[in-house]
């Protein structure tokens, strides 16, 4: 994405939910741009600084032996952040009560967190300082606005990223050391096909932001998806996300006999888009996936008709027993529902979860100071996981190689501020009309 694009991107000026309630600070009102463009604009660059209210900066001093370092990257107060906001107040919290109760593998664990704001010289910047940081034993990333930057520095200096959430085709799945722990792309675009494929949708149509024709690159991802299911596509439709009303688009939708709408705008934009077809008499179904379900927003712009969402990472909602144990940490923690009921709530839980049962599993080899290397020897030990359905599906670790990736996902509902219809152990999974395997 050029300086100029974005620049048209934060001018749309959408609010995005309210002020952060989180230990990192006020989140920006500047943010514009979709989780479809922060996949398909994977190395975006932005004006803007690193660090703000409280987020580490990442200039810290070594450990001491009998402590490891996690490195985060987030973005979370750029404009084109969408939620991210909610992954360092889970990883604090999961660090806080592990560490009360004894530790990984007798070691203290610390989040080393940097807020990137989606800024590419940010990024790089603090993956120097990590780099040189022997401290910093390996990373999660929640930054797809930057992930494809920085990732050749990252696995040059051997720091496994062992999760987060990401999308750059030419990082995960191909870095070696990079373990994807939520849907990759593309299946993060077919998903909300497959929504609508599982509703018995005939017909579909893709909204993308206007402001930036990357919004509209994936598009043919989308037509490719719907095509191969064996529904029509209408077509992918650009609007601004900055429109006050969108009664054009919905009378286009209902003209053209459209039964499905996967929702690509921001999350503001898509309850607007919902709520104005409603209003003249649209009956069709919808679909929103991914960082794109982003609760507290959705919560606060209800449009008062169902929507069918696709997620990356565990539901929150489900009432299985590792779910109600990671809610049960959370409130233990005075974490609030806005932070931990999100899709990037629970992929930084589970990514921390799958780092412990590594750890552990390796503890008869580790030593005192734990090293990069240690650490990736030690997700050796991981084979066929799912943290006991919290993984979309098993993951297996293979040091020193590029990792599978992620083609499955939770399907669900959101009606009048609820989230239902998930089953944690029943994740769907990319048929092979999608894969391309028969």
């Amino acid at each position: 994405m050029t300086r100029r694009a974005l620049a048209a991107t934060r001018r749309s000026d959408l609010h995005e939910g309210t002020a952060m309630d989180t230990k990192i600070g006020r989140a920006s009102r500047g943010r514009r741009a979709t989780t479809i463009l922060a996949i398909v604009a994977m190395t975006a660059t932005a004006a803007g600084c690193g660090g703000k209210d409280g987020v580490a900066s990442g200039e810290e001093t070594a450990s001491t032996p009998g402590t490891v370092s996690i490195g985060v990257l987030v973005n979370a107060s750029g404009p084109t952040t969408t939620g991210e906001e909610s992954a360092p107040v889970i990883l604090r919290a999961w660090a806080d009560a592990v560490n009360a109760a004894g530790g990984v593998a007798g070691h203290r664990v610390r989040m080393s967190i940097v807020d990137t704001k989606g800024d590419a010289p940010t990024a790089t910047a603090a993956v120097q300082r990590m780099a040189h940081d022997k401290s910093v034993v390996a990373m999660a990333l929640y930054d797809a606005s930057t992930e494809g930057v920085v990732a050749g520095a990252i696995t040059k200096v051997g720091i496994p990223v062992i999760g987060g959430m990401g999308y750059a085709p030419t990082v995960w799945g191909k870095s070696p050391d990079w373990l994807p722990l939520t849907t990759s792309f593309p299946s993060v675009i077919n998903m909300g096909m497959m929504l609508a494929k599982e509703i018995g949708s005939t017909k579909t149509v893709f909204p993308v932001c206007a402001e930036n024709s990357s919004c509209a690159a994936a598009g043919p991802v989308a037509e490719k998806a719907s095509k191969a299911l064996g529904m029509g596509y209408v077509g992918t439709l650009p609007l601004s996300v900055s429109a006050p009303d969108y009664t054009a688009a919905c009378l286009k939708i209902k003209e053209r006999g459209v039964d499905y709408v996967m929702l690509g705008l921001t999350t503001t934009a898509s309850m607007r888009l919902v709520a104005n077809c409603r209003t003249q008499g649209y009956n069709g179904k919808w679909g929103l996936f991914d960082g794109s379900v982003w609760p507290k927003v959705m919560k606060a712009n209800d449009p008062g008709v169902p929507i069918q969402i696709a997620l990356s990472a565990f539901p929150w909602f489900v009432d299985d027993a590792p779910v109600t144990a990671y809610r049960q940490m959370m409130t233990n923690r005075h974490v609030t529902e806005n932070a931990w009921g999100t899709p990037h709530g629970t992929s930084a839980y589970a990514t921390m979860q799958l780092f412990k049962k590594a750890l552990e599993a390796a503890r008869p080899s580790l030593s005192a100071q734990v090293t990069r290397k240690g650490v990736a020897t030690a997700y050796g030990t991981i084979q066929n996981e799912t943290l006991d359905g919290l993984l979309p599906q098993p993951v297996t670790f293979r040091p020193g190689r590029p990792q599978q990736p992620v083609n499955c996902y939770w399907l669900a509902t959101y009606e009048h501020g609820t989230f239902s219809g998930a089953e944690l152990g029943k994740p769907v999974c990319d048929p092979p009309a999608l894969t391309g395997t028969h």
